[in-house]
């Protein structure tokens, strides 16, 4: 059966932040046929292109160049192809538990080891949120992304870095759900930044993913919902 316009349209959408998400270049129309089992001609591509960019999913940084995805985008990504998707992974359950039966035992002498974790498992910055401290690591992730060649970012983080702990502490009550992806604008210690959290059971708990808003969702998604399952057990 053959896809609607609109299904077509978000499996292009897909292709276009994959395909930015391993290259952080803008993507071509051309790169999508050759690379991507779409199934329609290239000028239905490039039209599509077209329209997601009038809708403000895609962006086009330069008149000759491909797209990428824009803060708009990446959300209909996430709750198209990621949200409701993603299962907590039962390998890696297993994987933390051990380190997360640390982090409940022995609280704060744990929370940097965990947060160091975490940023060895997503690729990306991590903070663990215990009794009002906060660990935060792998920052040098970030600075080895394309994304912090620009120096209005830098200055975003380093700001965003003095200021974790009363970031943390006013972002964990407006937490409506025990898992919530912020992207953008719409991200409370970044806007140019996206971050994935978690809710810990006891006091103003938290855990966080802290990256580019070129970051692997479903991943990132993934794992912090591990760690919730291997905290509620």
């Amino acid at each position: 059966m053959q896809d609607s316009p609109e299904n077509r349209k978000l499996r292009i959408l897909k292709a276009v932040v994959h395909e930015y998400l391993e290259t952080a270049e803008p993507v071509s129309s051309g790169v999508l046929v050759t690379k991507y089992r779409l199934g329609v001609s290239p000028a239905t591509v490039r039209n599509d292109m077209v329209e997601l960019t009038e809708r403000g999913l895609l962006e086009q940084p330069h008149t000759s160049a491909g797209r990428r995805p824009t803060e708009a985008g990446y959300r209909l990504y996430v709750r198209e192809f990621v949200d409701q998707s993603v299962k907590f992974m039962e390998d890696l359950v297993r994987q933390v538990q051990a380190m997360t039966a640390e982090l409940v035992h022995q609280q704060e002498a744990a929370a940097r080891n965990f947060a160091r974790y975490m940023a060895e498992l997503t690729g990306e910055t991590a903070f663990v949120s215990m009794n009002d401290s906060v660990f935060m690591t792998g920052v040098s992730n970030l600075f080895r992304k394309p994304e912090f060649r620009t120096p209005e970012l830098m200055e975003d983080f380093s700001v965003m870095f003095d200021q974790i702990d009363d970031l943390v502490r006013d972002v964990r009550p407006r937490m409506q759900n025990d898992i919530v992806i912020y992207i953008g604008r719409e991200n409370p210690f970044c806007p140019r930044l996206s971050s994935v959290l978690t809710r810990l059971d006891s006091g103003d708990g938290l855990i966080g993913i802290i990256g580019p808003t070129r970051m692997d969702y479903e991943h990132n998604l993934g794992v912090m919902r591990s760690v919730h399952e291997a905290l509620a057990r």
